[in-house]
């Protein structure tokens, strides 16, 4: 999925990074030397320096003294414990995205969950329109902190969706969310937040069985 009319060309850099990285275009353990990179995305150095900064504080680059940037190596730990903390967090917000949800909100999910069916035109965008379904869910929770961990717990994790739960574009997405969508037209709070997490723990599986320690 291309990014289009970015607001500023750093915000463009970072973004394009970002979606290569997590598709697995640019592997993990990838030198990532930004004269090259400058080159080929037609921008100078500079703010392809800066998204390396930006992606360290991800946990998706590495930057180590004297050896410069590289893509973050898959790690099986480091999986874990997103998932540790998702199954945390999730249903909490969930709960209470669910006592605070309104007919703006179920528009918000319906055309979420329409999203999910596709076609997508790589990895990426599929990883996309997954991500969006899960934080639509969590749209309506208060507590603003949480939302912003909880997303950014979720741009860590979809690396390791792409190795173990959602490998191709065209994975069957919304059949696999069906439940999730069904369960929150219904309203029933408690139960969609244990299916959150059941649905957390199921994937938390496949990555650990796909992402070799």
């Amino acid at each position: 999925m291309t990014v289009e009319s970015p607001p500023t060309r750093a915000h463009w850099v970072d973004t394009r990074l970002r979606r290569e990285i997590i598709s697995g275009a640019l592997p993990p353990g990838t030198k990532l030397r930004a004269e090259h990179l400058a080159e080929t995305l037609g921008v100078s150095p500079t703010p392809l320096r800066e998204a390396f900064q930006r992606l360290a504080g991800e946990g998706l680059v590495v930057i180590e003294p004297q050896r410069g940037a590289r893509v973050a190596p898959i790690d099986q730990h480091d999986a874990l414990e997103l998932y540790d903390l998702r199954i945390v967090l999730e249903p909490l917000a969930m709960q209470e995205s669910m006592a605070h949800t309104d007919a703006q909100h179920r528009d918000e999910v319906d055309a979420a969950y329409a999203r999910l069916s596709g076609p997508f035109d790589d990895l990426a965008a599929a990883l996309e329109a997954h991500r969006e379904f899960h934080l639509v869910l969590l749209g309506r929770c208060p507590n603003r902190r949480m939302l912003a961990l909880i997303g950014s717990l979720h741009d860590q994790s979809e690396r390791y969706q792409a190795v173990g739960t959602i490998t191709t574009p065209d994975h069957p997405l919304a059949e696999s969310h069906r439940e999730l969508y069904d369960v929150f037209t219904s309203g029933e709070g408690a139960r969609m937040a244990a299916l959150v997490e059941q649905h957390l723990r199921h994937a938390r599986e496949r990555i650990a069985a796909a992402v070799v320690a």
